[in-house]
């Protein structure tokens, strides 16, 4: 992988952090503040609200400037300052002796405020262009600003907040599949309609060839426990991706996920039922973030006395560890389809680590397999394959009932294939 400073295949970066924010910069782009310019409105809704409230304030307050600046200079012009306190004096705008003066018939024009103290005559036509164009600018000004503020404070973007994602991923054996699961919830009360869930498998790439490729990612399709597309968030639900062969994962087994430099970004897509404004949350995890050999421990739910579901989201995040297979998915179909023993292992119960069993603590189960199954043709599965290598089983302790010779001879035949 081509690396950066700072920046070391042990201390990867993420492409997209754990709270949904993407890690990505754009650099050498020519013209790049004139393309943000033209598309103005988009561009004060993203940036932070403290410029927000900067260009809000710092609108009204240039164009009051420079309107009490013009009518300041009419007023000079015509006199009104030189002979403010001369009798019979017709000014252009009464009660006006200085750019002050004008600064506060400015403010009141645009707002409309009208204190009385101040008013335009007849003597000086260009004022009402003044006042006329004024009236306009201010207008669309409140309008856009107004906007602007409306549009921030709609955004559904501070909705993903209260959707949770758990912070590793699993991988267990379900119906002689390798399955992906991650968990997902929803902190509020109210609904989020249209739920979709996407993900991508981000491969980090290094040079090949000449070229240099930062990221290669592959889709990958999530649904929900009942295998729907549609995903129901009234309650903490579980995100499953079957590891087939058009998953990214079909050909991985346990050590090589461990040393793959990847990351799989998870996209949650709804509508917020409150507001009908549609939103999005994000998270992502890397290879120490997905547990293989684990499953989610399982909710506490109970009824209170006036009839409401209560959920504890104490164990949201927690796992808890299985018999397993180390092969990858592609071994795990072979080893079936021949009617093979499949080499399981019941990893340690830890967050990050994944570090393969010392000899003695590792458990191996060698499930029964008639000779007939294994006089058929049987596919080529290598050893890295199914996780293990070529002397695993020699200083393997079986748990459960001893396999016997035939099915041991069996399983070393396909490993050394």
């Amino acid at each position: 992988m081509t690396t950066t400073t700072g920046v070391t295949d042990s201390n990867p970066i993420r492409l997209v952090s754990s709270s949904g924010v993407t890690n990505i910069k754009c650099v050498g782009i020519s013209g790049r503040r004139i393309h943000f310019f033209t598309d103005f409105f988009t561009s004060m809704i993203e940036i932070k609200w403290s410029w927000n409230v900067i260009i809000f304030i710092g609108g009204f307050t240039i164009t009051w400037l420079l309107f009490g600046l013009y009518y300041w200079f009419v007023c000079h012009l015509h006199g009104d300052f030189v002979n403010y306190a001369t009798k019979d004096w017709n000014p252009c705008i009464t009660n006006v002796k200085s750019f002050v003066s004008t600064f506060l018939f400015s403010i009141e024009t645009q707002t409309t405020i009208g204190y009385g103290s101040r008013s335009v005559t007849e003597e000086c036509p260009v004022v009402y262009l003044g006042i006329f164009i004024q009236s306009i600018v201010g207008a669309g000004l409140q309008a856009a600003l107004a906007g602007l503020v409306v549009a921030k404070i709609r955004r559904a973007k501070k909705r993903a907040r209260t959707i949770l994602f758990s912070t590793v991923a699993c991988i267990v054996e379900e119906d002689d599949q390798m399955k992906l699961v991650i968990r997902v919830g929803d902190m509020r009360k109210s609904f989020i309609l249209n739920v979709q869930v996407k993900g991508y498998f981000f491969q980090k790439m290094a040079a090949q060839s000449g070229k240099s490729y930062p990221v290669k990612y592959h889709p990958m399709t999530f649904k929900g426990e009942d295998s729907s597309l549609q995903i129901f968030l009234a309650w903490p639900t579980q995100l499953v991706h079957v590891i087939d062969e058009k998953s990214p994962l079909w050909t991985m087994s346990r050590e090589d996920l461990k040393r793959y430099n990847c990351e799989l970004v998870i996209i949650l897509d709804g509508t917020v039922a409150s507001t009908n404004m549609p939103f999005q949350a994000q998270t992502s995890y890397l290879p120490w973030d997905i547990l293989w050999g684990h499953r989610f421990d399982t909710l506490g739910t109970k009824v209170n006395k006036s009839g409401a579901y209560i959920l504890n989201f104490a164990n949201f995040h927690k796992t808890h560890a299985l018999t397993t297979p180390v092969c990858s998915a592609r071994g795990l179909r072979k080893m079936i389809d021949a009617g093979l023993p499949v080499p399981k292992e019941c990893p340690r119960e830890s967050r990050h680590s994944q570090q393969s069993l010392s000899p003695d603590e590792l458990v191996v189960r060698f499930q029964s397999a008639d000779n007939d199954a294994y006089e058929q043709s049987t596919p080529a599965v290598n050893s890295r394959e199914l996780g293990f290598d070529n002397n695993s089983l020699e200083n393997s302790a079986f748990c459960h009932s001893t396999p016997n010779m035939n099915s041991r001879k069996r399983v070393s035949k396909i490993f050394s294939e």
